[in-house]
């Protein structure tokens, strides 16, 4: 810093003092200003501060984690795959169709992936395996089935205690046949074991009751309806209970459609997997190989239909040819012996090939139009062609018929029976061989789906992953740990470092930090059986820390109170709860055992608490001497501890702020200061109550005390300016209870040699 600057600081420091004299003013070391940013060492400092808080919501979340991980239900997997293959690939490789096939959509792959899905499939796998009747062994609540599975095969004794009923084993219950009416369906029902092939049967929130035997069918009549059961087979001791439900089918096929996990490898690869998860390995097995077996067959099924709806009615068809052609060939043979064998001219011959081939033309556009009938409508215009070269083959048939009908009656005769046996040859011919055609076409048809990988029983459950559950509670403990700790820290808003406050108030203006001591919590819990009695750190442990950095704060002191008015030091705190009573009474003693006269007077006339740090009463104190029911030395508490004398409070009068205004209290702390070597006071919160500003106009020295993660800026600024406002300028700050950081000076202490913090900063 320039002179210039050093010489406006003095000024302005000196100028701000209420009482004349010069003070203590050293140069002011200015603190600059830093961009804050992001506080990375701030933060870990929080951490390592929290570090007990984020350890125990780990451990808990640890705990919960692992508790769940034991007693999840263990679900299984099983997959399978499908390959779907085109009907019409490209034959012919060239470079247009290469480039064409990178835009090409492959939908066959889609479409079978909805048709596994779909409700023609699954229901039919429900119906198979009796899905809509649930039976399972009644657990206890949450840890039931774990501690079942433990058991294995073996059955158990029921219940708890002999109550409930629980399977704590292997009991199993088979039920076949399980009908409700419609308004119970999903109601849980109870079988009861009763031993020797016995159960009981009840619950639904009906009134009824009835016992059975294993493998025997029953119909109870219910207002409701009626209600069939037939229990197959039941492993169980006499008293287990079973829960028995059955299901909608509706809701059962829905359940599986969503479990169903479908999907394509890889882009357009025409491989499907499914995979299908569930409680029970055997039964999700079960399950996945019946809707597989269930898609193939149908698949199959549709691809061959065609097929078989046409062979179906050719079927109904060949018989009734037959017989026609049978009874043209009697016809005929019957006309030839009645009139001998007939030589027909050319033309005649001629005129029936033309015949015979018109008529079959007709025929086989006949059949063709059956067969296109199964495909289309008869406004296809496939099916209008056939019809208009149906319309033509007549007509031609029509003008050969007048041709014949112009032969003499024998000729015609011969003619139309000859006719008749070929027309009927040869479509019974025709018809016998598409029969065989489309026979070959069912027998051989192959499917354009085909199953690559088929289920196999699952032998280890996919969840829970044990140790991936605690490692991800761990990792979210220490998460959530820390966001707590940090959300903690910034609505509390405590300032926890000593330089926070030297660059708000822009001076070195921290005299001591006092670590947190960890034999000041132990001697506290000790002394809480004590009736009252504080432990004095300063002369139990000397050595501690924190005495140690009062120390350090004496020796500063000492230098500086030359330039002091007096010899008069008061420590204000903000708010409660700051340690500021215990920085007095142990910086007291540790002055005192320096060898300086030292006497400590406790100004809180509110809820002063230093006479339990001495093991005395309150009774005898400073408020009797202000009234002037004592001399001062009558209210002295000498030698509480070698060269340290002490003043309680005395008797706690009701107008307090206006009780220190009387002039006998500025007339007591003269006559102390002449005779001790150090006056120390320990006044009131200094935010809550006006007292501390009252008593501070008497002190030749102010000193903040602020306590780590409690005390916040806005506090240090409003009690500098209360201070300034009343006159008073603040000596320097006393950081206390400063809890170990990692990186930085432990449990020394920080000595600070700033001036005083003077109205400017108010």
């Amino acid at each position: 810093m320039s002179n210039a600057s050093e010489q406006h600081a003095l000024t302005q420091v000196a100028s701000s003092l209420p009482i004349p004299g010069v003070p203590f003013d050293p140069r002011v070391v200015e603190v600059p200003q830093q961009d804050p940013g992001f506080d990375f060492r701030g933060h870990l400092h929080t951490l390592y501060d929290s570090r007990w808080l984020i350890g125990g919501i780990t451990a808990l979340i640890t705990l919960v984690a692992v508790l769940y991980a034991l007693v999840a239900k263990p679900v299984y997997e099983a997959n399978l795959m499908i390959h779907v293959e085109e009907e019409s690939p490209n034959a012919s490789k060239n470079i247009l169709s290469e480039a064409s096939s990178l835009f090409e959509t492959k939908k066959a792959a889609i479409a079978e992936m909805e048709l596994l899905r779909s409700r023609m499939v699954v229901s039919r796998a429900v119906d198979n395996l009796q899905l809509t009747i649930d039976v399972r062994p009644k657990y206890f609540p949450i840890a039931g089935f774990w501690f079942a599975k433990q058991n294995g095969s073996s059955l158990s004794e029921p219940g708890l205690f002999g109550y409930g009923g629980y399977a704590w084993g292997g009991e199993k219950a088979e039920v076949s046949l399980f009908e409700v009416p419609d308004a119970w369906l999903g109601r849980e029902f109870t079988l009861t074991a009763l031993g020797s092939k016995r159960f009981r049967f009840s619950g639904g929130g009906q009134r009824i009751v009835f016992d059975g035997d294993v493998g025997l069918r029953y119909r109870v009549p219910t207002p409701e309806g009626v209600i069939e059961l037939k229990v197959d087979r039941m492993a169980a001791n006499p008293g287990v209970r079973f829960q028995l439900r059955r299901m909608s089918s509706l809701a059962m096929i829905q359940a599986i459609q969503n479990t169903l996990v479908i999907a394509e490898q890889g882009k357009q690869s025409g491989i499907i997997e499914v995979k299908l998860q569930g409680e029970n390995a055997r039964r999700t097995h079960a399950v996945l190989s019946e809707i597989g077996r269930e898609y193939m067959r149908q698949n199959l099924a549709r691809k061959t239909e065609e097929a078989e709806k046409s062979l179906a009615f050719l079927n109904q068809q060949l018989p009734i040819l037959k017989r026609q052609l049978e009874q043209a060939e009697d016809r005929y043979n019957q006309f030839r012996n009645a009139h001998g064998t007939v030589d027909l001219q050319e033309e005649a011959r001629m005129t029936l090939q033309q015949a015979a081939a018109a008529r079959a033309r007709r025929n086989d556009l006949i059949q063709k139009k059956t067969e296109l009938l199964a495909r289309f409508t008869e406004d296809h215009p496939v099916v209008a062609a056939v019809n208009r070269q149906r319309r033509e083959v007549e007509a031609e048939i029509e003008s050969v018929n007048a041709r014949i009908k112009s032969m003499p009656v024998l000729e015609q005769d011969e003619a139309r029976l000859t006719r008749d046996i070929k027309v009927n040859t040869d479509l019974y011919t025709a018809l016998s061989n598409t029969a065989q055609q489309l026979r070959l076409i069912s027998v051989g048809r192959v499917s354009n789906v085909r199953m690559v990988d088929a289920p196999i029983p699952p032998e280890k459950p996919i969840k829970p992953n044990r140790p991936l559950i605690v490692a991800l509670a761990v990792v979210s403990g220490l998460f959530l740990g820390a966001l707590i700790a940090l959300t903690r820290k910034a609505m509390m808003g405590g300032i926890d470092d000593p330089q926070k406050i030297e660059r708000l108030l822009r001076a070195r203006v921290v005299y001591a930090t006092i670590p947190h001591s960890s034999n000041q919590d132990r001697l506290m819990r000790k002394a809480r059986g004590d009736h009252g009695t504080l432990p004095l750190l300063a002369s139990i442990i000397p050595e501690d820390p924190a005495v140690e950095s009062l120390r350090s704060f004496r020796a500063a002191l000492q230098f500086a109170m030359p330039h002091f008015r007096n010899n008069i030091v008061m420590f204000a705190g903000p708010t409660r709860g700051i340690g500021k009573s215990f920085v007095s009474a142990n910086f007291a003693a540790v002055m005192a055992a320096s060898g300086k006269r030292v006497l400590l007077i406790d100004a809180d006339l509110r809820n002063g608490q230093l006479h339990h740090y001495f093991g005395g009463g309150r009774e005898r104190g400073l408020s009797r001497a202000i009234l002037g029911k004592a001399n001062v030395e009558d209210v002295i508490h000498h030698d509480v501890v070698e060269n340290l004398d002490f003043i309680p409070t005395g008797e706690l009068p009701p107008n307090r702020s206006e009780f220190l205004l009387h002039p006998s209290f500025g007339n007591l702390l003269r006559q102390v200061s002449a005779a001790y070597d150090l006056v120390l006071l320990d006044p009131p919160p200094l935010l809550a109550i006006a007292d501390a500003l009252i008593i501070g106009a008497h002190a030749g020295a102010v000193f903040i005390v602020a306590r780590s993660g409690q005390t916040n800026e806005s506090e240090i600024n409003e009690s500098i300016k209360r201070l300034n406002h009343a006159g008073i300028s603040p000596q320097g700050v006393l950081f206390n209870d400063m809890a170990p950081r990692l990186g930085t000076y432990g449990d020394y202490p920080r000595i600070g040699t700033a001036g005083r913090i003077g109205f400017s900063g108010g």
